[in-house]
């Protein structure tokens, strides 16, 4: 009898307006496939999915639009909680073989970090009572190209969001930087490093149920 192909997993990625969500997509895809941009502004106004496959599996990336936009921001943030809490109870409650939550991947820049207060109602709102903490959720640390060692920015700040109790299963510190001619030799070391690190990070944590 044939088996059934594994389905693919279903990674929802959110996080406040400019901390790099859909630049953290075009790294995992190793392809500019979502829009970015510089602006305060986000550039995400609905939610968006891009399939893409490594390491022997199918992953389903759903990028989302930014939080926390004042009300003259491109998505009004209230109006992004509404279509985040939508999605996420639709892949949850839905009886379809491919909907489901594998992994939540909040994402949050370095240069351009929300209050912790910020941060807690986000993670509160989202896995803890959406989720209901059903579904593992990792951090992912953007901003840290200049950073000779990535990682010790979480070796540094762990114990802020460990004291509000947030506990993440993984965590990742990298640079969503995307190659630029002229780019320094150790700013493209990062940026593949990088894109290993968001990789690993998926295939390691991401739910095991078919």
């Amino acid at each position: 009898m044939e088996q059934t192909p594994p389905r693919a997993r279903n990674v929802v990625i959110f996080g406040e307006t400019g901390s790099g969500k859909s630049s953290i997509i075009n790294t995992i895809t190793k392809n500019q496939l979502a829009k970015t941009t510089n602006d305060a502004d986000g550039c995400t106004s609905s939610v968006q999915r891009y399939p893409v496959d490594f390491s022997g599996q199918r992953f389903v990336l759903f990028d989302t639009a930014g939080l926390g936009e004042g009300p003259a921001g491109t998505v009004p943030d209230l109006e992004v909680k509404r279509q985040l809490k939508n999605l996420l109870c639709q892949l949850i409650s839905s009886r379809s073989p491919s909907d489901g939550i594998d992994l939540l991947v909040y994402c949050v820049s370095s240069s351009r970090m929300p209050g912790l207060n910020t941060i807690v109602q986000t993670y509160d709102m989202f896995y803890s009572r959406t989720c209901r903490k059903k579904v593992p959720i990792v951090i992912v640390i953007t901003g840290l190209e200049n950073e000779p060692n990535m990682e010790s920015w979480w070796d540094e700040n762990r114990g802020r969001f460990e004291r509000e109790s947030m506990h993440f299963t993984d965590h990742a510190c990298v640079t969503a930087l995307q190659e630029y001619p002229d780019i320094p030799d150790d700013v493209t070391h990062r940026i593949a490093e990088s894109s290993d690190t968001l990789r690993n990070l998926l295939v390691n944590n991401c739910s095991h149920s078919n």
